[in-house]
């Protein structure tokens, strides 16, 4: 295997670490809300923003990720899904509600994540150097 297959290999077990990372999370946020009414408000908003925070964080890092594969030609990102990964990264405030919103110096932007871990799948569906 040669140096570039090499990092190929890495950065691929790396994406897919990261996307299962992201999915277990956002399960999480729906187990929470699936406990509504059952345990109390103030344990569950207290897991929710943790949670939350746990997924700006994971999200931020599946992001930088893709950008290093991109700057190694490894993958190609469109336009609009660059946009939202570098505001998921430069963002100063993430907001999840069923959908990803940050701010930034720019203000509200709306992040299409199921186009995010869609582009993800796609990358690890197909595999190939």
């Amino acid at each position: 295997m040669d140096k570039r297959e090499l990092k190929y290999r890495c950065y691929m077990e790396a994406l897919e670490k990261s996307v299962v990372s992201v999915e277990i999370i956002l399960n999480r946020l729906v187990q929470i809300d699936d406990k509504k009414g059952i345990i109390d408000d103030v344990v569950l908003m207290k897991d929710k923003r943790k949670t939350i925070l746990d997924l700006e964080l994971s999200l931020a890092d599946l992001c930088i990720l893709l950008r290093k594969m991109s700057e190694n030609l490894f993958i190609q990102i469109d336009k609009e899904l660059r946009r939202d990964m570098n505001s998921i990264i430069h963002s100063n405030r993430f907001e999840y509600y069923q959908e990803v919103i940050v701010y930034s110096q720019k203000g509200r932007e709306e992040v299409d994540l199921k186009a995010l871990l869609a582009f993800c799948h796609q990358i690890l569906s197909t595999d190939k150097v």
